[in-house]
């Protein structure tokens, strides 16, 4: 065979070699291939699981929050913390609504900030969410839309046009929600004194609430006033009437009132709803007092004249203190003439007039009782004036008429006047009191009047002449003669 023939099958031969390693490799990588794909495959599946398990997971999640069934605008009209309930008005349906709260109720307040239930406002304008087949209530906030003006004092109501002017501003009225601290109460209810929160929505007024209330002030013993002025706080002046009421809001004030001559002021305390009586009488002029004045005149049926005008005197006369002119006269008998002074709440005066054709002069005893003492005057040391009686009673010398028998007496020291009888009466030498009789006092000498005064009997007096013999002189009269 030539060359360049054997050159040629050279030339044309296949080497399998390379071609086997080709195959080999390939089916290496492809067996590799298989099972990485196969690994790939496998976490494949197991995501679509947890995928599916979480949607379903999200899908009972979902199931087990409720919208609420109805949405409305109502206002808070009462709050049972103990029913864990809330009455509303529901402004939309003009109707009453009671819903039951829970821990899980979404309470917000107008800047959707989270509160509790104790911070919910009687009279709030809300926006609420609850289920109506049970009454629950899911969701509440004071509404957006609503708004609110406080301390409201200038509040203008034109019933005949159902508008209320607040400020500058108009708002219509339909039937709105008044509420005091005692309950509600109607805009009739309401006065100008009164402080005010009021809301509403657009327009309209929906809620008013008194933040501060009125009371009234009665005023008494203003007699020392009538026709002044009175002042109660920021009130305006007004003229003092007979069984005056003045409406004023609730709070402390200084009441003062005034009428020329005296004026007066103090501090006061008004109540919600109630009556404040207040005492006048105090700031003005002392008041006038008056005494009781008891008479007892003998002989039984003389006339008394008290300032010239005939006055009976069978029962105490009241009078008040100042000074009179007294007379008591009958005929056949002194008549007596002077002055009465009335400066205690109970005195007696006993007036004894003599006959004309007796010597004896009109004896006149005055006798002082203070308020709250009795009469009954008992008497242990004849001639001291420091023990007139058991119970205080006061003796004040008497005013007799002009003639005094002895106006220069002499005293015996020495000697005694001793009174035996009549016994158990009250003895006065001159219209000064001495004792009660038996007893003794000093002896004076001269011309005297000796009264005797028994309580029951009548009054009886004696005049005697006491003579400078250097002894006790010794004194029995007659019994008194009983009254009637």
């Amino acid at each position: 065979m030539s060359a360049n023939t054997k050159e040629q099958k050279n030339k044309f031969r296949i080497h399998t070699r390379p071609i086997l390693s080709l195959l080999i490799g390939l089916t290496l990588f492809t067996v590799i291939l298989f099972f990485a794909l196969n690994e790939a495959g496998g976490d494949r599946g197991s995501g679509i699981k947890t995928v599916k398990k979480e949607s379903q997971e999200a899908k009972v999640d979902q199931s087990t929050y409720k919208e609420p069934s109805h949405r409305s605008t109502a206002i808070v009209l009462e709050i049972d913390k103990s029913e864990k309930a809330i009455r509303f008005y529901d402004i939309n349906e003009s109707k009453e609504i009671v819903l039951k709260y829970t821990g899980g109720t979404n309470l917000l307040d107008k800047f959707g900030q989270v509160i509790s239930i104790g911070q919910v406002e009687i009279g709030w304008i809300t926006d609420i969410g609850y289920d109506a087949n049970n009454n629950k209530l899911s969701r509440l906030q004071y509404s957006e839309k609503a708004w609110e003006y406080i301390k409201v004092n200038d509040m203008v109501i034109n019933p005949e046009e159902k508008t209320i002017n607040i400020a500058n501003s108009k708002y219509t009225y339909k039937d709105p929600i008044v509420m005091d601290i005692d309950g509600f109460i109607t805009l009739e209810d309401l006065a100008i004194q009164d402080e005010l929160t009021v809301r509403g929505i657009d327009e309209t007024i929906y809620t008013i609430l008194v933040t501060k209330g009125h009371g009234t002030v009665k005023i008494k013993d203003y007699e020392a006033f009538l026709g002044g002025s009175i002042t109660v706080g920021y009130e305006a002046v007004m003229q003092i009437t007979d069984n005056m009421s003045i409406r004023v809001r609730e709070g402390n004030y200084n009441l003062t009132v005034e009428n020329g001559e005296y004026s007066g002021t103090k501090n006061i305390t008004v109540y919600r709803n109630e009556e404040t009586i207040v005492s006048i009488g105090d700031m003005g002029p002392e008041p006038t007092k008056y005494g009781k004045t008891t008479f007892e005149i003998s002989p039984f049926g003389a006339d008394l004249f008290i300032d010239g005008e005939l006055t009976t005197y069978a029962n105490p006369i009241e009078l008040a203190y100042d000074d009179y002119n007294i007379e008591v006269s009958l005929g056949g008998y002194s008549t007596y003439s002077g002055t009465l002074k009335v400066d205690y709440a109970s005195k007696k005066i006993q007036i004894v007039l003599p006959e004309l054709e007796s010597m004896d002069t009109v004896s006149v005893v005055e006798l002082v009782e203070r308020e709250g003492q009795t009469d009954n005057i008992e008497y242990n040391d004849w001639d001291s004036e420091e023990h007139h009686s058991g119970d205080d009673s006061e003796y004040i010398d008497s005013f007799t008429d002009d003639e005094d028998f002895d106006n220069d007496p002499i005293i015996d020291s020495e000697s005694l006047i001793y009174i035996q009888n009549p016994s158990g009466a009250s003895v006065y030498l001159n219209g000064k009191f001495k004792g009660e009789s038996p007893g003794s006092f000093g002896k004076v000498i001269g011309r005297h009047v000796l009264t005797f005064i028994k309580k029951g009997y009548q009054t009886k007096s004696y005049t005697i002449d006491i003579v400078d013999d250097g002894l006790d002189t010794y004194i029995n009269l007659p019994d008194l003669v009983p009254e009637g």
